[in-house]
């Protein structure tokens, strides 16, 4: 359920971690100028070590760490199948047995949260009626790391949502089953901070449970116009059009959102209802997960 995160590492001596023999530190220097770029850097399993340069501020220098924990337990390749409870664990252990990193010493800046589902149709066509999150409009966006997706951009989160087949296939690994990938992406962490989660320790600790919730209300706050749901019906072209939602008052935004949910209600296998049952359940299974093989 936890993937990318980037925390600070305090009470931490920079040369502790220098000296690790996991770790190779480089540093670019302008070979014109002969400036630096403030910091040195290390790559392991996925994850990115950096030690910056010593200011006024923080005259020991100042310690970040940043990456997918879940590709971390699968030796930095990928994070297309399940990452449990016990698998968070398992890698909080490992940074302490490897580099002697403290869980409550992990000051987090940023955590993404989200699931993989197989879902009811293909992702292509599911990312398609995602027209909004709650009255921001879902953007097309690329990176080399994630591949292609559709995000919604908050204040302090985002909302990202990702066809993981097509991205891992494209680096050549073969995958028999669609996975839609709904994430919430914490880039100011007040929230998860008035929940009493500060530290990388308070978040295995935290209750899943509530990622569970957060995550189907945020889906939730998805306006999701159903190709087949609306078939026929007499907005059915203006519904599917984002512009026709970008130019509504917020009133009348209000009202088409409330009848659009109505023509979801009547419609009981519409895919917007199934993905949310499967995310509840997805949920349930990462958090509680059985003496079994992950299941999609």
């Amino acid at each position: 359920m936890i993937d990318f995160i980037k925390f600070q590492l305090i009470n931490t001596p920079c040369a502790e971690l220098e000296e690790n023999h996991l770790l190779d530190f480089r540093s670019f220097v302008n070979l014109k100028t002969g400036e630096t770029n403030g910091y040195m850097s290390a790559r392991y399993q996925g994850l990115l070590f950096k030690i910056y340069d010593t200011t006024i501020s923080n005259p020991n220098g100042r310690i970040t760490v940043e990456g997918s924990l879940h590709k971390y337990w699968n030796s930095g390749l990928h994070n297309f199948n399940d990452f449990n409870l016990y698998h968070l664990y398992w890698v909080v252990q490992d940074l302490n047995e490897k580099f002697n990193i403290d869980a409550s010493n992990c000051i987090l800046r940023q955590v993404e949260i989200g699931v993989n589902i197989n879902p009811p149709k293909q992702t292509k066509a599911i990312l398609d009626c995602c027209i909004l999150h709650k009255t921001t409009p879902f953007k097309w966006r690329y990176t080399k790391d994630e591949g292609d997706y559709i995000q919604a951009r908050h204040q302090r989160y985002f909302i990202k949502i990702y066809n993981k087949r097509k991205h891992y296939e494209k680096q050549g690994y073969l995958i028999d089953k669609e996975i839609f990938r709904f994430e919430i992406k914490y880039s100011k962490m007040k929230a998860l901070n008035d929940s009493g989660i500060r530290t990388l320790h308070d978040l295995y600790g935290a209750d899943f449970k509530g990622f569970k919730e957060v995550l189907l209300t945020e889906w939730n706050n998805v306006l999701f116009a159903d190709s087949e749901a609306l078939k026929g019906h007499k907005n059915e072209y203006k519904y599917r059009n984002l512009n026709y939602w970008t130019e509504l008052n917020s009133n009348k935004l209000k009202y088409h959102r409330n009848q659009l949910n109505k023509v979801l209600q009547n419609c009981p296998d519409n895919s917007k209802y199934i993905i949310s049952e499967r995310i509840k359940r997805k949920a349930e299974f990462l958090t509680h997960p059985p003496k079994t093989e992950s299941f999609i």
